[in-house]
């Protein structure tokens, strides 16, 4: 039973340590404890849970009528794993972020074994009453989106973490920080878990286990309004007008939601790596290596779905349609990668004439998402105009699969152009680039792990590369060969974006602003998917150019006081150029072997983006 609020205020902003903190944070801003004292305890009263007589039964009620859209798919064992864990030790759950339905999702599949609620750390903007009151009763814990300046709100925040992780209570929060917009992960935000294993070290008598948590769906309803978002809309915000739309939206039926636990991640094994020569813990140390270790955990948990193979099929087609066979004979080689490397998967993928595939494309048929042609000898199905980034949104949810593979086709086909000496020297270092250049993309392995997928896929592509006597034109034969090639559809529509992005910088002055230069790179994407000097209008994407901006930044190109920024700039937006000319090589050399993909695109002009 939760103890009183006032008896948790009294917990939290009574301790010594919280009086410490106060006291230092009066010496640095000169105001008085007591005034520090007070706007804390409106902090706290603010976010904390608050006990009562809401019943959590009727607060469950709710969430499964919300969430009446899916029927919840999970495994029992994993969560009767998780409850044998939960008797000695605290559990943080930190799952993917795809809907405001996953707190629902998680929530019910847990009750059903016998956790007690988590106490869930949600966005104060979801704090809309009544649904902050109740919301509040029943475990949540509503914070500010932004508080980096507010040292006051941080120092309770990080107070209560600690009484909370004291008091054994299973946590839960979103570590992407906000709905991923593309489908894929999202990079990590830092700060709450920060401040959890600063409490933990703290607090270290009982471990506390990371809970990677993937939850995927057949088909969401918000994917229409975040793909508008990504081609430059603006977000609805969030209002009790928004909550009463969102809640009729889930009227339909839209199949299954996901949900599977990754491999559990203990802070002590994690704290333990980082401490120093004389035994002392250095929990912050740990802080990136447990988020990205968590990440990678959620992607190699997380299952393929059959709408992220459809999806898979139908994108990169370009305004053609495909027939059944054609979309098998595409998807058939991707079976047999998924099965070799026995990848997860909700199901096997049943290609025949009826079965689930068919249901789940008759159901992104009916929602919009795939349309379809029924005149002629046989149907023809095709990504409905517009609809291209909410396709891409169920595809991305498995590309990180197969990002080893995309990898290598072009680092091998860059290989062979240079007519390399050293092939299995000059794969592994064009991977290396591209790794570099995707980086803020998606979450990649360690080096040493990464130099093997690489291998093993050169190795499938091209039995004995490594030979010293393998030559590039052999590399040439073998990809003709292949009946998989990949790389177009798994990282083609980030590259593009980079190279519209690239080019955009060369025409700025220094230093470049970031936003203005995403928002040119809107405008100008979209001109060029129109003039169809584009493969796809996925690459219309703020947050890939977003994360191009983050990589021209790294790279010292937005802003330099080094001599040769223009020729720098230059030079960046000609690799990818090359880059995505390779890709059009990919697609042709896919054509030639009877893969389905779209027409070439129009050459672009050269000499400049704008004409």
């Amino acid at each position: 039973m939760h103890p009183s609020i006032g008896a948790v205020v009294n917990d939290v902003l009574d301790s010594p340590e919280f009086g410490a903190i106060l006291q230092k944070l009066a010496d640095e801003s000169g105001r008085p404890v007591a005034a520090l004292r007070e706007e804390a305890e409106a902090d706290l009263k603010e976010m904390a849970v608050r006990p009562g007589k809401w019943s959590g039964a009727a607060w469950d009620r709710f969430c499964a009528w919300l969430s009446r859209a899916y029927r919840v798919d999970y495994r029992k064992k994993e969560v009767e794993h998780l409850r044998e864990l939960n008797k000695s030790a605290s559990l943080v759950f930190l799952p993917n972020h795809r809907s405001y339905l996953d707190p629902m999702i998680l929530r019910s599949a847990l009750l059903q074994h016998g956790f007690r609620p988590n106490n869930v750390l949600g966005g104060a903007n979801l704090a809309i009453w009544p649904f902050s009151e109740i919301g509040q009763r029943n475990g949540i814990v509503f914070i500010r989106r932004e508080f980096r300046d507010d040292h006051v709100y941080r120092a309770t925040l990080k107070a209560y973490l600690s009484h909370l992780i004291e008091e054994r209570r299973n946590l839960e929060w979103y570590i992407e920080g906000g709905r991923t917009r593309t489908g894929k992960l999202r990079p990590p935000r830092l700060g709450i878990l920060s401040y959890v294993m600063d409490a933990y070290g703290e607090h270290p008598e009982r471990d506390v286990l990371i809970i990677p948590t993937s939850i995927i769906y057949d088909q969401q309803h918000e994917v229409g309004a975040i793909s508008a978002e990504e081609m430059g809309g603006r977000k609805k915000p969030e209002s009790i007008t928004w909550m009463y739309e969102f809640a009729t939206s889930q009227s339909r039926r839209l199949g299954r939601a996901y949900l599977r636990f990754g491999e559990p991640l203990s802070l002590g094994d994690a704290v333990a790596l980082t401490a120093d020569e004389d035994g002392t813990l250095r929990p912050r140390l740990a802080v990136q290596k447990v988020a990205f270790e968590n990440a990678n955990r959620i992607n190699a948990a997380t299952p393929i779905t059959p709408g992220a193979l459809i999806t898979f099929a139908l994108l990169d087609n370009g305004d053609r349609s495909i027939t059944v066979e054609e979309g098998r004979r595409i998807l058939q080689p991707l079976a047999d990668y998924i099965q070799r490397r026995q990848l997860p998967m909700t199901e096997w993928p049943d290609l025949s004439e009826f079965g689930r595939m068919r249901e789940v494309l008759d159901r992104l048929v009916s929602e919009g998402v795939v349309t379809v042609y029924r005149g002629g000898t046989e149907p023809v199905y095709a990504i409905s105009p517009g609809k291209q980034h909410e396709a891409a949104f169920y595809r991305n949810t498995i590309i990180h699969f197969f990002l080893a593979r995309a990898i290598t086709e072009l680092a091998a086909l860059q290989a062979a152009e240079d007519e390399a000496d050293d092939i299995p020297e000059a794969t592994w270092q064009n991977a290396r680039r591209l790794k570099d250049l995707l980086r803020f993309e998606f979450f990649f392995p360690s080096t040493r792990e990464f130099a093997d997928q690489v291998s093993a896929e050169a190795t499938i592509m091209n039995p004995g590369w490594q030979d010293r006597s393998f030559s590039p034109s052999r590399i040439r034969e073998g990809m003709a060969e292949l009946d998989m090639l990949v790389a177009h559809r798994v990282i083609g529509p980030f590259l593009e974006a980079y190279s519209v992005l690239a080019d955009e910088l060369t025409l700025l002055g220094q230093p470049a602003d970031d936003k203005e230069l995403v928002r040119r790179s809107l405008g100008i994407a979209q001109q060029r998917w129109l003039q169809k000097q584009l493969t796809t209008p996925e690459a219309v994407s703020a947050d890939y150019f977003r994360n191009a901006v983050l990589l021209a930044d790294k790279s010292g190109l937005m802003a330099s006081d080094e001599p040769g920024l223009a020729d720098r700039r230059r030079a960046f937006a000609d690799e990818l150029h090359q880059i995505t000319r390779r890709l059009d090589t990919l697609r042709r050399i896919a054509k030639a072997a009877g893969q389905p993909v779209l027409a070439e695109r129009t050459p672009r002009p050269q000499g400049g983006t704008h004409g």
